[in-house]
C-alpha cells in the first residue's frame, strides 16, 4: 500500500469525528426560539445512536488497518 493511501486512511478516524460533530450541531433549528438557562439539548434517537456508533466503529477499523498497513511498511 502506497504512503499516501495509508496517510488518507490514517485521517479517516478524524474527518468521520468532525462530521458527526457538524452534523450534530447542524441539525438544530431555531423555530424553538433561543435556549434559555438550564436548557438541555433533546436527546437523539436510537437509531441516530446506532448510526453514530457504526460510525466511529467504521473509523477504528479503518484506522486500525492504516497502521497495520504503516506497520508493514516499514
Amino acid at each position: 500500500m502506497s504512503g499516501a493511501r495509508g496517510k488518507a486512511l490514517a485521517l479517516l478516524p478524524a474527518a468521520a469525528l468532525a462530521a458527526l460533530l457538524l452534523t450534530g450541531c447542524g441539525s438544530h433549528s431555531g423555530a424553538a426560539g433561543p435556549a434559555g438557562p438550564g436548557s438541555t439539548s433533546p436527546t437523539p434517537a436510537a437509531s441516530e445512536l446506532a448510526h453514530m456508533q457504526k460510525l466511529v466503529d467504521d473509523a477504528d477499523s479503518a484506522a486500525a488497518v492504516a497502521d497495520s498497513d504503516a506497520a508493514a511498511d516499514r
